[in-house]
């Protein structure tokens, strides 16, 4: 059975480029996205430069580019609003970051309450590792999913886990066991990375370079899961991965305001790296 890796990029990454010139327009982020081989877009409904639904989606139809719901999510409500979006638009796959805190049973019973309303809207529900979300911290979130039911999965974005919880390099034993509980539920990959006091950092610094390595290492380990449960379970969905390198105050800037570096190019670097995870975890799975 052969498993695709499909690669997203998040229209909130496409705010502001190209690098220092004039910023593009909907239609020409799409052409890029396109041009460079991505399988789709996805939209974050609390971006700045959120597009309305009924603009976007025949842009994508036009440019053959799937879709793909981000939401932050508090009720109810919000949850209904994200859904009429995503039908709109086409998206069958939605991540959520909670954004309800309390008692480990009270969220799990709120996310369970979630996923089922996703399902019975023919969408898929994925909880994101978040920072200041339900999933905020990576030991709550390994204990917390020892209240939610097995089929409510994560997609997996350990940047926000590097900075947030300021991780040594190497990792330790203890955050290692974690990362491997977090991996077993992924079922999407997040492509940004961070520092243990940055979230997102430009690529190609040398003394990012170990950074980039560990996650490199990361995603081959969270494919390599994602695939070990599709052979388990005779699934051939695609396995999503989702480059996400935000504009301001996610991307650093100079005194002048002005990014360090051009994440457009940042992007297609991420989307080669992506591919090569993919690669290297599908080829160990042949091997062993």
């Amino acid at each position: 059975m052969t498993v695709a890796l499909e690669i997203y990029n998040s229209l909130w990454a496409m705010e502001d480029l190209p690098y220092r010139g004039e910023p593009w327009t909907l239609g020409e982020q799409l052409d890029r996205l396109a041009a460079a081989g991505f399988d789709g877009a996805a939209v974050d409904l609390g971006a700045r430069r959120r597009p309305e639904a009924a603009a976007l989606a025949p842009l994508l139809r036009e440019r053959g580019l799937g879709a793909l719901v981000f939401a932050f999510v508090s009720s109810d409500v919000d949850l209904d609003a994200a859904l009429r979006y995503a039908e709109c638009i086409g998206a069958y796959r939605m991540v959520v970051c909670g954004c309800i805190f309390g008692e480990d049973a009270a969220v799990a019973g709120a996310v369970h309450r979630w996923f089922r309303r996703c399902a019975e809207a023919g969408v898929a529900m994925q909880l994101e590792t978040h920072r200041n979300t339900l999933t905020d911290d990576m030991r709550r979130t390994t204990r917390l999913l020892g209240e939610l039911d097995e089929q409510v999965r994560l997609a997996i974005d350990l940047s926000h886990y590097v900075c947030g919880s300021e991780f040594p390099v190497p990792p330790t034993a203890e955050i290692e066991g974690h990362l491997e509980r977090l991996f077993a539920r992924a079922e999407s990959v997040q492509g940004r990375i961070a520092t243990r006091c940055q979230v997102q950092i430009p690529l190609g610094f040398p003394q990012h370079r170990e950074w980039e390595a560990l996650f490199e290492q990361w995603w081959v380990r969270a494919f390599d899961a994602i695939l070990e449960r599709r052979a388990s379970t005779a699934d051939s969905e695609p396995v999503l991965f989702c480059t996400e390198l935000g504009t301001t105050p996610y991307a650093i800037t100079d005194r002048d305001g002005r990014e360090l570096s051009d994440r457009w190019a940042d992007t297609l670097t991420l989307r080669e790296r992506a591919m090569a995870a993919y690669a290297a975890a599908h080829l160990g799975r042949i091997s062993s």
